[in-house]
Parts: structure tokens; sequence; C-alpha cells
């Protein structure tokens, strides 16, 4: 056996990859290969691995220039038990470097990704489509999901209501003159010194783009990335200093106008009420961020190897590596 890994889509048989994925996905079938292929070819990190010739693993990313989320892990079982796996997510990892890693599971592997440096974060959630309830309430019952309103240690229900105010004007689209003002709205916003040319970068690269304005001064900004088929994730999401009901409209119009999407949203302690308040999103408990060996802030994320009640001896989420850990 001699495993190749490989960061492009040359030589990929997306058939291969399909089967790849209902194996992985317990035989649910795939039906439109086209749109993995899509999928994949518009993520813009990806590994595959290959036993000489033959496809037998993979995975993907899709990012902007401080933010990325790992999708479709996915590995032959004939090969499980070898390391392959692992080395699959620590290798799409390492080329991710220098961008907050984030990704969510079945509750089956969350060990795996606890061994590999990804800790369960407190702050993401999902956006619902209506269409999506009854799988999402399917979903919540094998344990990707916290029951709604769930409040951690220390948090508080804080409403945020959305401002009526005829002078706030939204769009959907940047110009030219708007790139300085984003940039140092998100700069003040998130206590960061991002560059003019990452806001840019980061403006081209965005799917759906929402700005608001009061008095033709921009006071809030919103952007998706896609993988122009089904995933999608929230970022760069901020208003100035009280104009939180802003943050509110923002959200609502550019989630309804991305709703063909599955969103992912990674939310702060500024914002995570507005989240958790609203029924249009479920907070994950099965979602992560890769911390690696480094420390990190437990407000936002929950400690090593931590438990939900209904989840301590769950031999489904303690067995990793074919064995029950301890």
């Amino acid at each position: 056996m001699s495993i190749i890994y490989k960061t492009t889509d040359e030589k990929v048989n997306f058939n291969d990859v399909k089967n790849i994925l209902e194996m992985a996905f317990g035989g649910r079938k795939i039906d439109n290969v086209d749109e993995i292929k899509e999928a994949f070819i518009n993520s813009q990190y990806k590994i595959y691995a290959f036993d000489d010739d033959k496809l037998i693993g993979f995975s993907r990313a899709i990012a902007n220039s401080n933010y990325a989320i790992i999708y479709n892990v996915a590995l032959n079982p004939l090969y499980q038990g070898k390391g392959i796996g692992k080395d699959i997510i620590n290798k799409l990892v390492a080329s991710l470097e220098g961008k907050e890693i984030y990704t969510f599971t079945h509750p089956r592997t969350i060990s795996l990704y606890e061994h590999l440096g990804f800790v369960r974060t407190k702050m993401a959630f999902k956006y619902i489509k209506e269409a999506d309830r009854e799988r999402v309430k399917n979903q919540a019952g094998v344990g990707f999901f916290l029951p709604d309103d769930y409040l951690f240690d220390g948090e508080k229900r804080n409403d945020i209501k959305p401002i009526i105010n005829e002078n706030i004007v939204y769009k959907d689209h940047f110009d030219d003159n708007d790139r300085k003002d984003i940039n140092k709205l998100l700069n003040d916003y998130y206590s960061d010194n991002k560059s003019i040319k990452d806001t840019e970068k980061d403006l081209k690269r965005a799917d759906f783009i929402e700005l608001a304005y009061e008095n033709n001064i921009l006071i809030g900004v919103a952007e998706i990335i896609t993988d122009s088929v089904k995933e999608a994730l929230l970022v760069n999401a901020a208003v100035k200093k009280d104009y939180e009901g802003v943050f509110y409209n923002l959200i609502n119009k550019i989630t309804l106008r991305a709703n063909e999407y599955d969103i992912f949203i990674h939310a702060n302690l500024a914002d995570y009420s507005f989240y958790n308040n609203s029924r249009d999103f479920k907070r994950y408990k099965t979602a992560f961020k890769y911390v690696g060996n480094a420390f990190y802030n437990e407000r936002l994320y929950l400690p090593r190897d931590y438990r939900y009640d209904d989840e301590l001896g769950s031999e489904v989420i303690r067995y990793y590596k074919g064995k029950i850990l301890n």
C-alpha cells in the first residue's frame, strides 16, 4: 500500500467521490455527481488520498482570509484504522494555517476530532430553512443540536429587536469607495488589524454581501461564502457600537437571500444572543474549532473532552479507532 496525498482535482473521478461519500454516510444515496464535483472544485482547499491510482479518501474546506470550515471528511471503510483519515484532516488543517478553522460532525466522530486538536465550541449555529425543520428535528434527536434557548453558565438572555429607521439603507453589493470603511468597521468590531488587501480579497470572494448605511455612513456589514452548491459560511458580520438592531436586520436579510444553502455561523460574545433567541437558528452541539495545543478562551469553547449530561457513558461518542475510549 502506497498512500499519496494530492491537493488538486486533477485525475479525480467524482463517481469515486460519490461512492465513498455514500459509504461514509451509511449507505445514503447521492444522486447528483455534478453537484459533488462543483462543490469540490469551488472549495479552495482540498486533500485527496490515493492508494496508488485508487481514490480512497478526501476532505475539503471553504475559506476567506480569516476563517475556514471543513466539510466531507470521508474514507473508504476498507482503509479505516490505518491513520489515513487522521492524515487527511491534519494535512487539510496545515494548509489552512493562520485561519480560524471550524467544522461540525456526527456524534460518533466527536472523539476523533478531539484527538486531532479540535475543541467543542459554544458559539456555533445553523441557519434553519423552513423546508429543513423536520430534518433538523431528526438531527437534534441524534445529538447534533442543543435545545432551543440553551444557555451556558454565565450567559444572559438579551433580546435584540430590529431597528425600524427610514434613514438606514441596506444594499447587497459594495462599491470601490466602500472598501476602506468596511475594513475599518471589521477591525473595530473584531479588535483586529486586517489589511485592506485582505478585506478586498474577502469582498471579492463573498457570494453574498449586505451593507447598512445611515446618512451615507457605513454602520454594518455581513458576508457569506459558499461552495456554490449547498454549504455556506457566514463571515465578517459587524456593526458599529449601539447598532445591535442593525445587526438583526443584516443577518436576517443576508440569510434570507442565501437560504438555498446550509449556513454555518460562528458567533462571538457580542452577538451570540441574537442567534440563540431566534427560531431561525439552532445551536450546534457537535461543532468544533481547531486549537492544536494552544490555550483557548473557555467562554467561547468547552473544556477538552467535555461531555453533556446526556452523552456521559455513550458508547457512540466514546468510540474511536475500533475501541472504547476510557
